[in-house]
Order: C-alpha cells, then structure tokens, then sequence
C-alpha cells in the first residue's frame, strides 16, 4: 500500500471515529448556560420581560449555536447535512412549541408561572430526547431539567428559586460540555 493510500484510509478512519462519538461543541452549551442563569433570573425579578428575553436571546442562541455546529463539523470533516438538518429540527421544534405554548398560553387562562414550569418541563423533554438520539450526554441534562422541574414545587417561600433553577440548569450543561459525548474546537 502505499504512503498516500494509508494517509488516505488514516484520514478515513479518523472522521468515522470523530462521528462515532456523536461530538457537539462545548461552545454551544456555554452559549445555553450563559443564556440560562439570565432567563432564569429575569423570572424572578422581572417576569413580565421574560417573554421577551427568551424571544431574543432563544432566536439569537438557536442561530449562533448553529453557527457553532456548522463551523465545528467543517473543521473537522464531519459536514453531514442530515445531521444538521436533525438538530436544527429538533431544537427548533422546541423553540416554536415553546413559542405556542407561550401565545396561547393567556387565552387558556394560564399564569406565567404555569408557563414557565410547562416550559421547563418541554426543555427537560428536549434534552432527553436529544441525548437519546443524538448526543448522548445531554440525556443527564434532561434528568437534571426534570430534577429542576420537581424541585421547583418544594421551593415555596424560597427566594428568588428560577434563580437558583437558572444556576443548577447552567451549571448541567457546563458538566455536560466536559462529559465523553461533547467536544471542544479541538481537531
């Protein structure tokens, strides 16, 4: 065999086992973290901008992580358009549920607080989904949103609690960006 045919097949190789391990960018979960402890925060000390919060910083956070993940599966030879087409549809699917569930949400007779633990509880959803099927990590993000989700009920009279949800959710997905099923811009 010669030089260029093993440094071809080592090429090969590399990419099918970059791709096994499922990798997405750590910069795309502290983009959510950070994005987090301030949604979460501005519930307790500002609820009637969340909306508007989660309006801006989701669109703006869905775009940039897309970015991420496009830039980072270039790097590395992974441009797999199915692949990407299957996260966008998945996060954007949350996004607009979300979006809905907000809409409608006044019309039903829901209180924002209602909503925001409905909303919660969709992400923990997403979370698990995404870990299930795409990025294996993420399913603990999933348990650590529902655990989020429970413990919210048992915080009555505890201050400032979508704070302290905010953090604990935030401090997950920095977890989960150092886990085996995430990886950094390193080739």
């Amino acid at each position: 065999m010669s030089a260029d045919a093993r440094e071809d097949l080592g090429y090969v190789r590399d990419v099918v086992r970059r791709a096994e391990r499922r990798a997405m960018p750590r910069a795309i979960l502290w983009v959510w973290a950070a994005i987090s402890v301030g949604g979460f925060a501005i519930i307790d000390v500002a609820p009637e901008r969340a909306g508007l919060y989660w309006l801006v910083a989701g669109v703006a956070g869905f775009l940039l992580s897309a970015w991420i993940g496009a830039r980072r599966a270039r790097a590395i030879g992974q441009e797999s358009e199915e692949t990407g087409r299957r996260h966008m549809l998945h996060w954007a699917g949350m996004g607009v549920a979300i979006f809905l569930l907000s809409l409608g949400a006044e019309g039903w007779g829901s209180t924002p607080e209602a909503s925001s633990h409905a909303i919660l509880l969709m992400v923990a959803l997403s979370y698990w989904l995404a870990g299930v099927h795409m990025v294996p990590a993420l399913k603990w993000m999933g348990v650590v949103a529902a655990a989020v989700y429970v413990a919210l009920a048992f915080l009555e009279g505890f201050p400032y609690p979508w704070t302290a949800a905010g953090i604990v959710i935030a401090a997950g997905l920095m977890v989960a960006s150092l886990a085996g099923g995430t990886a950094g811009d390193e080739s």
